[in-house]
This record gives C-alpha cells, structure tokens and sequence, in this order.
C-alpha cells in the first residue's frame, strides 16, 4: 500500500491541469482496488484462488507457505502452474 501511495502522490505532484489528475487518480484508485494484494473478497471457497493470485501478483511466495499443510500447497502448486 505505502507504495501505491507514492505513486498517487507522484500521479498529484506531475504536469496537467487538476482535473485531470483527479480523474486520472481516481481511475487508477478503480483498478488497484481489483488487485488481489488492495482487496480481496474472503471466503473459505475463494481460500486457494485468493492465495494463487498472492503470488502471481508477487504479494506472497512459496516460502510464506511453508507452515501451512502439504495438501494446500501441492493444490496452490497445482492452480499456479
């Protein structure tokens, strides 16, 4: 998150006049919020999707799993192949 929020600061500080940054700041807002690493919707049935897209967008690594039972690593293995 700190560095979204750098980066909505650069977006505010760079050239153009204030209404486009506003609206160019408040489309990027839209997207982020899609990350899985900003938002995710929480559900027993969404668990292994959630964890997959963790470490696709680079949020999580295989090693942050390592406590968690061999079963739901082998099936996040599996999905993230």
């Amino acid at each position: 998150m700190d560095k979204l929020n750098k980066e909505y600061i650069d977006l505010l500080n760079g050239d153009g006049r204030p209404s486009e940054k506003f609206w160019a700041l408040e489309e990027r807002i839209r997207n982020d919020k899609k990350d899985t690493d900003v938002q995710l919707r929480m559900s027993r049935s969404n668990c292994i999707y959630n964890i997959v897209s963790l470490l696709n967008e680079g949020a999580i690594t295989m090693e942050d799993l390592e406590e968690f039972s061999d079963e739901l690593k082998e099936r996040v293995h599996f999905i993230a192949k």
